[in-house]
Formats: C-alpha cells, sequence, structure tokens
C-alpha cells in the first residue's frame, strides 16, 4: 500500500519548521549584525568591523541562494557550518568588551533545530571542542577572558547543549511516535479487518491522492472485479464463520499470486477488487486466469477437502484517476457477464 499520508503530512510539517528556523536564522541574524556592524562602524576595531560584516553578507547570500533553489538540506548544513566558525572566530576575538562569550548561546540551539539531535549533536560537540581549544589552547585567542568566566562559560554552553539536544531528541521521538500512531490509525480506517486488504475507503479516498500524484507509476491500471461463486450456499451450508475462513484464504491466495506493487481490496461481501498498475487489459485477463485457476485449485476449507470453490471474474481498464470509477463499474458489468455464463472464468 501507498505511503499514508500521516507520513507525507509529518514531513511536510518537519520541513516548514525547519524552513522558518533557516530564514529566521539567516535575516534575524544578519540583520542583527549589521546593527552591531554600523554601531561600530567608526571604532577604530577593523577586525571586529570585518566579521560582523562579512557575517551578515554571508547569512544574506546562504538565505537568497536558498530562496531560488529550495534546497532546504543542504541550506541548513551552510547556516550551522557558518554558525560553527562564526562563533569561533567571535570568541577568539572577544567582540566588543569581550561579550563575545554571551553571543555564543543561541547557536547550538539554531543548529539543533536545523540538523536534528544526531547531526545537530556533533556539529555543537565540535563547536564545544574548538572553544575549549582556543580558550585554554596556547594562547590563541586574541581576546583576554579571566579564569572564572572562562570556566562559568562553558560549563553554561555545555549545559545549553544538554538541554537542547535533550530537547531536540525528545521532541523528534514524540513526532516519530504520533507520526506512528497516525499511520496505524489511517490502516485501520483503510484497512478491512477481516481479511487485512484494503477497504473502499482506501480505493475512494487514499488510492486516488497517490495516483493524481504519480500517474507514471499507476496507468494503464487494470480493475478485475472477483467474486466467490455461491458463497451464500456457503454460508447456509456450514456456517457464517466458515464463509469467512473462504474470505480470509481467497485473501491470502490474492497476496501470494499477485505482484508488491498490486492492490488488493474487499469492495464488500464476498467481492474483490484487484489493481494491477502498469497493467494492459489483455494481461490483466491472463493474470486474472491464472487466480481463477488456483482458486478453482486450492481448498480455501480444509476441513472440507472435496469442496470446489471458485471465483468470478470481470476486467476493465482506466487510463487515468477519473476513469478509475468508471472502469469499475465496466468490470463489474463484466463479472455478471462471467456469472451469467456459468461462473469460474474471465470476461
Amino acid at each position: 500500500m501507498p505511503l499514508s499520508q500521516s507520513h507525507h503530512k509529518a514531513a511536510s510539517i518537519d520541513q516548514l519548521r525547519r524552513r522558518y528556523i533557516l530564514l529566521f536564522a539567516s535575516y534575524i541574524s544578519s540583520f542583527t549584525l549589521l546593527l552591531i556592524g554600523f554601531h561600530h562602524l567608526f571604532s577604530a576595531d577593523l577586525s571586529l568591523q570585518l566579521l560582523l560584516f562579512s557575517g551578515a553578507l554571508l547569512l544574506l547570500l546562504i538565505a537568497i541562494w536558498f530562496q531560488r533553489s529550495q534546497q532546504l538540506q543542504l541550506a541548513c548544513t551552510l547556516v550551522s557550518i557558518f554558525a560553527l566558525f562564526f562563533v569561533i572566530l567571535l570568541v577568539w576575538h572577544g567582540g566588543s568588551q569581550n561579550t563575545a562569550l554571551y553571543w555564543a548561546f543561541p547557536f547550538p540551539l539554531i543548529v539543533f533545530g536545523l540538523l536534528g539531535s544526531r547531526t545537530g549533536i556533533f556539529m555543537n560537540l565540535l563547536m564545544l571542542f574548538g572553544l575549549v581549544f582556543l580558550l585554554f589552547g596556547p594562547e590563541l585567542q586574541q581576546a583576554r577572558y579571566q579564569t572564572a568566566e572562562v570556566a562559568r562559560f562553558l560549563a553554561s554552553f555545555a549545559t545549553v547543549l544538554a538541554v537542547g539536544w535533550i530537547n531536540e531528541h525528545f521532541r523528534e521521538r514524540s513526532h516519530h511516535s504520533m507520526s506512528l500512531l497516525q499511520h496505524s490509525k489511517e490502516q485501520q480506517a483503510n484497512t478491512d479487518v477481516l481479511t487485512n486488504l484494503a477497504n473502499r475507503r482506501f480505493l475512494e479516498e487514499v488510492l486516488p491522492e497517490h495516483a493524481e500524484r504519480q500517474p507514471e507509476l499507476f496507468f494503464p491500471m487494470a480493475v478485475v472485479m472477483t467474486d466467490i461463486d455461491h458463497f451464500k450456499h456457503i454460508n447456509d451450508s456450514f456456517g457464517h464463520d466458515q464463509g469467512d475462513l473462504v474470505l480470509q484464504q481467497a485473501a491470502l491466495l490474492f497476496r501470494q499470486k499477485l505482484r508488491t506493487q498490486d492492490i488488493c481490496c474487499r469492495y464488500g461481501g464476498e467481492e474483490f477488487l484487484l489493481l494491477l498498475p502498469k497493467t494492459n487489459l489483455q494481461d490483466a485477463k491472463r493474470v486474472a486466469d491464472k487466480v481463477r485457476a488456483s482458486i478453482a485449485q486450492q481448498r480455501l476449507l480444509p476441513q472440507h477437502p472435496d469442496l470446489v470453490i471458485t471465483g468470478s471474474f470481470g476486467v476493465a481498464e482506466a487510463g487515468s484517476v477519473p476513469d478509475i470509477q468508471a472502469a469499475i463499474k465496466r468490470a463489474d458489468q463484466q463479472l455478471y457477464t462471467s456469472k451469467a455464463n456459468g461462473r469460474n472464468q474471465v470476461n
């Protein structure tokens, strides 16, 4: 069965969330850097001006490139790499009056939001190790920080990393669990309880959406309507529990005989609908005849080995999504032709 609507929606929502974080981080951060840069425009610290203006320009370029390319994952990675190097360079410089340490704290949370918990923790640990090496290394930084200030900053920064990772990790787990729960609900709503095949709701609501989205994977699509011959007699003679067993055995046989991409639906009562993507009418009739022969050969009620149960088939072809319902009607008409001509045949 095609990928559920809940997975598409969940992926779309997550991409939208990352998109907003990306644009916020790019535009707001670049605007902030420009403001601070203009504030220090006439100061003697040219290296700080270069760092601020070049950082703002780079973020704007990434945002503009993303708006044109829409390559979300690559843009998120670029902004995260920018955050890594910008924080290290800012701490190396010291910023205005050695306040650079205070400006480093928002970046880990942005990186987690852009890259997720796994890649985000890797990038943030690189940032932390770079800062530790810089602050405790052999006089690498231009700024001069007090030892107590450095220790408090690294402890706070590590705490932000830990809290950010915990938050993102469990947000992802919760998001995944809710997606699975929704998928399970959709499966239950779209699945026949007795046979575990797709039901008419799937046929009428879910299938058209997927076929409309990727018609090249579905059409031409053969539509095969089939039902169990003399099913009422089976129920009356052996009981409804045995009739249910016949339907379950028939559903199992359909799954065994058809391809993975084929779709089996319980259409109602003893009627089944087989949808064969990328299959023309003649090929579908040959497939239907093989399935018909298998039903007749297999004993669907093992406790009654002398009972031969057969099925009748009607075949039609759909060329597009709007044609599916019409093809189902044509297949149903062909099914009644098979039954009128003596049953256990394909038309």
